[in-house]
């Protein structure tokens, strides 16, 4: 099903192409307000590498508060709400919105979309009540459901890897009867691997299979198991016979197509092992302080656009009108 989704067609990316998109969204945000900041006001903007450790920051965060939440969360809501989150903000930047309610608003979507059942006013019992009273909390989220969901332009199911990873071990079990040990040993660590994977890009990079294949792989290197295990296993799995090593000639394609998983999982543990890095409680601080700076500023940047935009004639769109409203951004990282 992943082969033909929207997932693939419209959500799927190479990492220059992020790049690129968190550029331009950055340098719009820029060029928005940039005409009339003062000099010493200049310095609150930020860069898209600053921008995408905030996202991070929040991330994190969400990850703490779905293992605390209760009734307990599955893992396929969080990685769709996860999903949700980072679509998001390749449109929206974290300075011009409310970025941990837009979290909150992706994870009681993913809750929908996943068939969790749970009222909003259980979902809210759920968050910090130093941010917001409850019936506050729930009235800004469902405001932002709809917005959310246009943003991502409907495109709301989300492959996870979990069932994937689920098919994958079965398998494992079935065709590798020779195995001296329990594979269920390495499910802990390979969820982990799916944990710091969240607070990376690969979501918007890789098929979740690939995925589901990284973190066996990451499960067994955790046990000090060698790679020729998931290697072995591949050539099962595509039908390479032991004794077709000595017939390269006979099926190119079917060993071309094992080189390249083995390749791609490896790029994929080697993605996650250098983009996670855990937020710090004063990096987390910082990033709050540098919102809180820029969102209090935004009120009195509209302003002065509106009267720029006055002394210029009034041509156009009026600026703070409908098409460039910013998403609920009078929040702050918690």
């Amino acid at each position: 099903m992943y082969a033909t989704s929207t997932q693939k067609r419209e959500w799927t990316y190479t990492p220059e192409k992020l790049a690129a998109m968190r550029l331009e969204i950055n340098i719009k945000f820029r060029q928005k307000y940039e005409s009339v900041m003062q000099p010493d006001e200049l310095e609150l903007f930020v860069t898209p590498e600053e921008e995408l450790r905030m996202q991070r920051s929040i991330e994190d965060a969400a990850l703490k508060f779905a293992d605390k939440f209760r009734p307990h969360i599955w893992p396929s809501v969080k990685w769709t709400a996860l999903a949700f989150f980072k679509r998001a903000f390749l449109v929206w930047v974290p300075s011009d919105t409310s970025i941990r309610m837009v979290m909150m608003a992706c994870f009681y979507l993913a809750m929908k979309i996943d068939e969790f059942y749970i009222t909003i006013e259980d979902f809210v019992k759920n968050m910090n009540y130093s941010v917001g009273e409850p019936r506050q909390n729930a009235e800004r989220i469902l405001k932002l459901e709809p917005e959310l969901m246009k943003i991502l332009d409907y495109n709301l199911t989300v492959h996870c890897p979990y069932r994937p990873y689920e098919g994958h071990l079965m398998d494992m079990k079935t065709r590798m009867l020779l195995l001296n040990f329990d594979l269920e040993s390495i499910r802990r660590d390979s969820m982990r691997f799916f944990q710091n994977a969240l607070q990376t890009d690969v979501l918007l990079l890789y098929p979740p299979s690939q995925i589901a294949l990284a973190a066996i792989n990451f499960g067994l290197h955790a046990q000090g198991k060698s790679d020729e295990i998931l290697r072995e296993f591949l050539r099962k799995l595509i039908g390479i016979e032991e004794d077709s090593w000595a017939h390269r000639d006979a099926r190119p394609e079917d060993l071309e197509k094992l080189e390249k998983t083995v390749t791609r999982v490896n790029q994929i543990m080697r993605e996650v092992d250098r983009n996670f890095v855990a937020v710090t409680e004063q990096e987390r601080e910082n990033h709050k302080s540098q919102l809180a700076r820029i969102q209090a500023l935004i009120p009195a940047l509209d302003e002065r656009r509106k009267e720029q935009w006055l002394a210029g004639g009034g041509v156009g769109l009026m600026p703070g009108e409908l098409a460039e409203q910013p998403v609920d951004s009078d929040d702050e990282i918690n």
